[in-house]
């Protein structure tokens, strides 16, 4: 079917103002992924029901649907083709149910993560998941990737966060796996297969989110070691200072952080330092926390583990502390295009992992810089390399990254970001062929034809 044709099928059931094609389609944004629209058609449907009626008409016709959300994914997992049709749930972005006793938000996929937010914050609550791309990411798009962010070392990531959901299968049958419960044994879980399945199992249409009380202070802090294995000793501490009131440990090697500096001119720390973290943690009820933190650091500055620190002392600097971790796009626009990675380890082989690459980056990619940063609370490393204009580099800093991983035990070629194209050949790194068989039997049982998402996690069925 032509470009024409598949828009006037799909119009028949969602109206032709919801069948974006052409010079229309052409305007919009890709988000990361440039090929996110290459399939020529995109549909916004405005319900469910519609969505499901979608999947119907596109397995009588034999047409591919692929999932889209906020775009904010870097894993090209929104990618489409010829013959295949873009689904965004851009128009379903109701909020269905806020239940402030209960805990829950109940709301469509196309909902983003700040909507929820803003509803929660008046009513002293929050969700568990908090991303950069809070502002663009959609629920839909965090529940199919399973996303963690920031604050995973304190609620877990989105799979731990999620009470329900509804999905539409290949078929068009529409799946309720809706649950406001915090304790629901009855029968298998089944939500959970679709959390982090990349829309290749269903097409999320609605989620339920457990929410958390949000503290009532929050202290932040930007702190410079001489060595990993300090910064190491400073989250033990950490953990054992505020337990549960931990609610984030960020890392940034020098690379990473002296080209945001240089980039936001930003001057509080000393530009010395082996590496730099963001330590955050919260306080609930009325207890004393304002001077908890810098006492904390004070202990640490007395045993020589910090080699500079500072606490914020207002919004306007904590924000300013979370943009240099956050704003990692500012190293392209100083660098240029970047490979991005995220990759999961133990924490006791991070230093010698990164030591690792850099040597291997520096011998099999000259002119190529590694800037590390990430999560290291829960052992979360994003790694940008660049510049990478050359696609012939792409293989020669793949291998470095995942050549060196390979090096450990207990690891993973996705802690957050999912498979989608661009990791496909790398997956049986992190799984074992008879549990990668198993994910193969999920599939073909879900969308016996593959139709949502195809080629993405997988080359191929088996």
């Amino acid at each position: 079917m032509d470009i024409s044709q598949v828009s006037a099928l799909f119009s028949s059931i969602i109206g032709a103002r919801n069948v974006i094609t052409g010079a229309q389609l052409a305007l919009r944004n890709t988000g990361y992924c440039a090929a996110s629209y290459d399939g020529g058609v995109l549909l916004t449907p405005g319900s469910a029901q519609e969505v499901s009626e979608i999947c119907r008409l596109a397995a009588e016709h034999g047409l591919a649907i692929v999932p889209q959300g906020g775009l904010t994914g870097l894993v090209q997992g929104t990618a489409t083709a010829p013959g295949q049709v873009a689904l965004s749930l851009e128009k379903m972005t109701r909020i269905l149910e806020f239940d402030p006793m209960q805990g829950i938000v109940t709301a469509e996929a196309g909902v983003t993560l700040q909507q929820v937010i803003d509803v929660a914050e008046p009513h002293g609550l929050a969700p568990g998941i908090d991303l950069p791309s809070r502002g663009s990411c959609t629920l839909g798009g965090i529940v199919s990737t399973n996303a963690g962010g920031i604050q995973a070392i304190r609620y877990g990531m989105a799979r731990d966060n999620i009470l329900g959901l509804e999905a539409v299968l290949a078929d068009g049958t529409l799946l309720d796996m809706n649950n406001t419960l915090l304790k629901n044994n009855a029968g298998y879980d089944l939500k959970q297969l679709f959390v982090g399945s990349e829309g290749t199992l269903g097409v999320i249409t609605k989620a339920t989110l457990r929410l958390h009380s949000r503290p009532s202070s929050v202290q932040t802090a930007l702190i410079g070691c001489d060595s990993t294995e300090q910064l190491f000793d400073v989250l033990a501490r950490a953990r054992r200072a505020f337990g549960g009131n931990l609610l984030s440990f960020e890392a940034m090697w020098p690379e990473f952080f002296t080209e945001i500096t240089t980039h936001l001119n930003n001057s509080m720390m000393s530009p010395h330092c082996g590496i730099y973290g963001v330590i955050e943690t919260g306080q609930w009820g009325d207890a004393e926390h304002e001077g908890a933190l810098t006492a904390f650091l004070g202990q640490c500055f007395e045993d020589d583990l910090l080699q500079d620190g500072v606490v914020a002392q207002s919004e306007a600097q904590r924000r300013t502390i979370w943009q240099l971790r956050e704003d990692a796009d500012l190293i392209e626009s100083r660098s240029g295009p970047c490979l991005s990675y995220d990759v999961g380890l133990r924490l006791s082989d991070i230093p010698n992992y990164v030591e690792r690459l850099q040597v291997r980056i520096a011998s099999d990619c000259p002119g190529v810089t590694c800037y590390v940063f990430g999560h290291m609370g829960d052992g979360n490393l994003h790694i940008m390399a660049g510049p990478a204009r050359d696609p012939a580099r792409h293989a020669a800093i793949d291998g470095a990254v995942y050549g060196v991983l390979q090096q450990f035990t207990g690891t993973t070629v996705s802690a957050e970001h999912g498979i989608g194209l661009e990791k496909r050949t790398h997956l049986p790194l992190s799984r074992p062929m008879a549990t990668l068989a198993a994910m193969r039997q999920l599939k073909t049982a879900f969308d016996p034809q593959s139709t949502l998402n195809p080629a993405k996690v997988f080359d191929q069925l088996a």
